[in-house]
């Protein structure tokens, strides 16, 4: 009879791992496939995608309600893995997007959100990513109690960011008003990979499907930064009229599109944060597991991001206030197998939310899960999953450190993925 570890382990820790990537909190998107380390064979390879629509939009702004669309945006998580190795020792390169963002706010009051605390610069997109490169390996020992091991290894992670802002700059005087010209500003500001280190055990039964695991993953400062930016026009030159009117003034300024300044780009100090992932799986019938998770996130150290712009016109610069607590991701399920090819497992989780008042998108989250296994033969696998998310509502305000008012509503987030697996 085909025992647990052969019918159940894949599908099982598939359906957990869509639903730790999906719901994590805060920035974090992928997370390194190390469970390929544990696949029979000399050489394992997998590729999967997962597409994620967290579905989150602001209900009000500074007290003004409406529907402002969802300024967080979809985004999708590649993920590649392969393992060598054999009982004793294996190793597994690794390649994962480890955190990101994407935010449109061109659906708020005014195509924007409202000006910040510094230059008076209203947000209109944002995105960043980390790239993340990795070597992990196992260094095990089998009895006849179970196969303890040991993981360690290194990985290598990059930063990106890229923006754009909306102002009015000052290029001139009339009337002994300032005449002011509508700009776009953008960055494009990138670090070199920085480096950082994984380290765990492991305890696997294999009579009884049993496996445990705990890895701790580091955490990465990116301080050194290279980047450019523009200043562009995007409309007529104006005054501010006695009645706080705008007054446009023609001919006073370059057409819109046209670049007025460029310089350098920077970024504050940017700390990918440390954590610390439990999960485990375990035979509690035949042809059937039980499986759990748990993750700390040390999401406490992201204070707040500063970006900015340096032309011959001085520095300006655009702060985001965040003042994070640490994340906890639970999930606990069931796997089944239904044939010796086909194999299921369903999870519900839970994510505390680390928003606390100084911005509002990520609050508590509760989520359901599902996997599909199917194998065909030895030598290769397909998973399909699905995640439904139910994200509660929260606020932010001046007095917590934000720096407008805000609230959003109870949001859904919907997620899917898709790999496959080839041993050889």
């Amino acid at each position: 009879m085909t025992t647990f570890r052969n019918m159940m382990a894949c599908a099982s820790i598939a359906s957990v791992a869509l639903t730790t990537t999906a719901f994590a909190g805060g920035f974090q998107r992928g997370t390194a496939d190390t469970d390929i380390l544990y696949e029979a064979g000399p050489v394992t390879m997998r590729t999967g995608l997962i597409y994620v629509n967290p579905m989150r939009g602001f209900d009000s702004i500074n007290g003004q309600s409406g529907d402002f669309g969802d300024y967080a945006q979809a985004y999708n998580i590649p993920t590649y893995a392969v393992g060598f190795g054999g009982e004793n020792f294996g190793c597994a390169g690794t390649y994962i997007v480890s955190f990101a963002a994407e935010s449109d706010y061109t659906g708020s009051p005014g195509g924007a959100l409202p000006p910040g605390p510094t230059a008076g610069s209203r947000t209109l997109v944002n995105e960043f990513d980390s790239n993340e490169f990795g070597m992990t390996c196992r260094a095990s020992y089998a009895s006849d109690m179970g196969r303890f091991s040991l993981l360690g290894g290194v990985f290598a992670e990059d930063f990106n960011f890229t923006g754009t802002s909306a102002s009015n700059t000052p290029i001139g005087v009339l009337g002994g008003q300032p005449v002011l010209l509508p700009v776009q500003t953008s960055v494009d500001t990138r670090s070199d990979y920085d480096l950082g280190y994984r380290i765990g055990a492991a305890y696997e039964k294999p009579e009884i499907a049993l496996r445990a695991q705990i890895l701790y993953r580091s955490e990465v400062t990116h301080d050194t930064f290279n980047g450019t930016g523009t200043v562009a026009a995007v409309g007529n030159a104006f005054v501010v009229g006695a009645g706080g009117q705008q007054v446009v003034i023609p001919n006073a300024a370059p057409p819109a599109g046209t670049t007025v300044a460029g310089g350098t780009s920077n970024f504050n100090e940017v700390t990918s944060p440390q954590s610390l992932y439990i999960n485990a799986q375990t035979g509690i019938a035949e042809g059937t597991l039980l499986l759990a998770s748990f993750r700390w996130t040390d999401w406490s150290t992201n204070k707040s991001a500063i970006s900015s712009i340096t032309t011959a016109r001085g520095t300006s610069s655009s702060v985001s206030p965040y003042n994070w607590r640490d994340g906890y991701t639970a999930s606990i399920g069931v796997g089944r197998a239904f044939t010796d090819e086909i194999a299921g497992a369903i999870s519900v989780g839970y994510d505390r939310g680390v928003s606390t008042g100084s911005e509002t998108t990520y609050t508590d989250l509760y989520t359901v899960a599902g996997g599909l296994s199917f194998k065909a033969n030895k030598w290769s696998e397909i998973r399909v999953g699905g995640l439904v998310g139910y994200w509660t509502d929260g606020s932010q305000s001046i007095s917590d450190g934000a720096y407008f008012n805000a609230t959003v509503g109870d949001d859904v987030v919907l997620a899917g993925n898709a790999s496959i697996k080839l041993n050889f």
